[in-house]
C-alpha cells in the first residue's frame, strides 16, 4: 500500500532537469527588465546546498552533481515548462517505425561541442552504450533495459531498436545527456567515477564550459561560444557551496547569490522568510516528485493483510500531516501520479477520509486486539514498529511524528526512527523494515513499472523499487499493458494510457 504525501518541491533530480520545484531567485541588475530589453553578459550566482561529488554524467547521481552538471551537457530531448517533450539536441521529434520498435533520431548539424568539433551519431552510440555497460560504476544510468541496440545510420541520425514495444522509451532514454565520445568514449567504464575528467570536464555541450572547481567552495562555468542554442544570457556562472540552510537564506535575502534552487528543502521556513524579504521572487511549481509512506507487505510483517493497511489508512488525517510538514506548501496525494502528469484523473482517485471508528473496525477484523496497554496484538504479536525517516529531513521527521501520534489512537505503536543517508535504504531494500517515509519521483512519463511490477521485487531484482513486497497480478497486467501502448500520435498514446493507468 503506498500513502503518498505530495509536495511541491525538488525531491529527485534526473538529467532532464525540467521539474525544478522551488525555483528561488533574487531581483537584481541582471535579472530585472523583460524580454528583448535585457542585455547580455555578467554574472549569475547561485546557491549549491552541497558539493558536487561528481561532474561527469555518467556516474553522478546526487542531487547536487547533477544540478551542477547540467549546466555543461546537452540532453537529446528536454520537457518544457508544462512537461511536453521537445528536441534538444535532436532536430525535431523522433520517427517510429510501423511495428514500434524502431525510434529514430535527427541530430542538428549546427551542433557543436565546446571545442569546436561537431557533436554527432558516434556520441549519442557511445553515450548509450558506456550508460547501458555492467562494468559501469553508478548508480545514477538510465534504464536501458529494453534496448536492443543502437546504431549510426549517418553521421546525424541515430537508430535504437527496442526488444519490444515500450511506450515510455521517448520520456524514460531519449531525454538522455550526451557526452563527446573523443573524451568519455576513451575511459574504461569501470573508471569513469575515478578518472580526472569527472572533477575536471574538458568538452561540453551545454549553454556552459566548465571553468575550475574549488573543493567545498564553488565552481565556476563560462559561456560557450559554441552552444547550438546560440549565446547563453551571462558571460559567467558561479555555483556557491552553502551548506548550511539558514545561510542559503540569507545569503539570498542580502544579493550574495541571485538562484537558490534548493532554498525549499531545509524546512526551517526558509521560503517563508525569502516571500517576506524585499527584493527576492519565490516561484513554486508543481513538480513530478512526492514524499511517500511506504508499508513492508510482506508475510509475517505489520502490514502483510490488506485489512491491516487500510485500517492504517482510515486512521490518519492526511490533509492536516501534510499541512503541518510541509508548512502549508504541501498537495495530498493519493498515489504515485501526481497532479502535474498528464496521466492524473482526478476524478479516478480513491481516497481515505480520517474514520478512526472504522479504522478500529478494520483492524479487529485484521485480527488485532487492543491491550490494556493500548496496543493492539494478534496471534501474541504486539503491533510495535519503526517508520525509517532520513535524518535532516525536517518535514519527512515531522510528518512520521504525526504519523505515530494519531496511529496510537487505533492501538499501533510506530515509533519515528531518523536514520543517515548513507545507511538508510539498505534494510529498506533488503526488505528488512516495517514503515518507511522517502521521497520518489515520476520522469516526464508516469510508468510505475520499477516500483510497483511484482518483477521487481528488492532484494529479489537487483534494480527495481517494489521495496513493499507488493504482488498483484491484475496490477502487474496493467503495468504491462500500459508499458506496451503506442498510438498514432501522441496524444492518442496518452489517452490510450490515461485510461489504464
Amino acid at each position: 500500500m503506498d500513502l503518498a504525501i505530495g509536495k511541491s518541491r525538488w525531491l529527485r533530480v534526473s538529467t532532464l532537469l525540467a521539474a525544478v520545484a522551488v525555483l528561488v531567485s533574487a531581483c537584481g541588475t541582471s535579472s530585472t527588465g523583460t524580454g528583448e530589453n535585457i542585455k547580455n553578459g555578467g554574472t549569475l550566482i547561485w546557491a549549491l546546498d552541497a558539493d558536487a561529488q561528481s561532474l561527469n554524467p555518467f556516474v553522478a547521481g546526487d542531487v547536487p552533481s547533477v544540478r551542477a552538471y547540467g549546466f555543461l551537457f546537452p540532453n537529446l530531448y528536454q520537457a518544457d515548462k508544462n512537461l511536453n517533450i521537445q528536441p534538444d539536441l535532436a532536430d525535431g521529434m523522433p520517427s517510429i517505425s510501423s511495428d514500434k520498435k524502431v525510434w529514430t533520431v535527427k541530430l542538428r548539424k549546427e551542433a557543436k561541442w565546446s571545442d569546436g568539433s561537431p557533436i554527432t551519431a558516434d556520441d549519442v552510440v557511445m553515450t548509450v552504450n558506456m550508460q547501458n555497460n555492467p562494468a559501469l560504476d553508478t548508480d545514477a544510468a538510465f534504464d536501458w533495459g529494453e534496448l536492443d541496440k543502437v546504431e549510426k545510420v549517418d553521421a546525424n541520425t541515430v537508430k535504437f531498436t527496442l526488444k519490444d514495444i515500450f511506450a515510455p522509451f521517448q520520456a524514460n532514454n531519449l531525454l538522455t545527456f550526451v557526452a563527446p565520445a573523443s573524451v568519455y568514449g576513451k575511459i574504461d567504464p569501470a573508471k569513469q567515477r575515478t578518472d580526472p575528467v569527472s572533477l575536471n570536464p574538458t568538452v561540453t555541450g551545454g549553454p556552459y564550459k566548465f571553468d575550475k572547481r574549488v573543493a567545498g567552495s564553488e565552481i565556476d562555468y563560462v559561456a560557450n561560444t559554441n552552444y547550438y542554442l546560440g549565446r547563453p544570457h551571462y558571460d559567467k556562472v558561479i555555483a556557491k557551496v552553502i551548506t548550511d540552510a539558514t545561510a542559503g537564506t540569507n545569503a539570498l535575502i542580502n544579493g550574495d547569490v541571485q538562484w537558490h534552487p534548493a532554498l525549499g528543502e531545509g524546512g526551517s521556513g526558509a521560503v517563508t522568510k525569502a516571500k517576506a524579504a524585499s527584493g527576492v521572487q519565490v516561484h513554486d511549481y508543481a513538480d513530478l516528485g512526492y514524499i511517500d509512506m511506504r508499508l513492508n507487505t510482506r508475510k509475517g510483517h505489520l502490514f502483510d493483510d490488506v485489512k491491516t493497511r487500510q485500517a492504517m489508512a482510515y486512521a490518519l488525517d492526511k490533509p492536516s500531516i501534510v499541512d503541518a510538514a510541509t508548512e502549508g506548501r504541501g498537495q495530498v496525494l493519493w498515489g504515485d501520479i501526481v497532479p502535474a502528469s498528464w496521466a492524473y484523473d482526478a476524478s479516478a482517485v480513491v481516497t481515505y477520509k480520517q474514520d478512526v471508528a472504522k479504522a478500529k473496525s478494520l483492524l479487529t477484523e485484521a485480527g488485532w486486539t487492543v491491550g490494556a496497554d493500548g496496543v493492539a496484538t494478534r496471534a501474541g504479536k504486539k503491533f510495535v514498529g519503526k517508520i525509517r525517516v532520513r535524518a535532516g529531513k525536517p518535514q519527512r521527521i515531522k510528518a512520521a511524528q504525526i504519523i505515530s501520534d494519531q496511529l496510537k489512537a487505533i492501538g499501533m505503536q510506530l515509533t519515528p526512527d531518523p536514520t543517515d543517508f548513507k545507511v538508510f535504504y539498505k534494510p529498506i531494500m533488503a526488505g528488512d523494515f516495517d514503515v518507511a517515509i522517502a521521497g520518489f519521483g515520476l520522469t516526464v512519463d508516469p510508468d510505475d513499472y520499477t516500483t510497483f511490477s511484482s518483477s521487481q521485487l528488492q532484494p529479489e531484482h537487483k534494480s527495481g523499487n517494489n521495496w513493499t513486497g507488493y504482488v498483484n497480478p491484475q496490477l502487474d497486467s496493467l503495468i504491462d499493458q500500459e508499458r506496451a501502448t503506442i498510438k498514432g500520435s501522441d496524444a492518442e498514446t496518452k489517452a490510450a494510457r490515461k485510461a489504464i493507468f
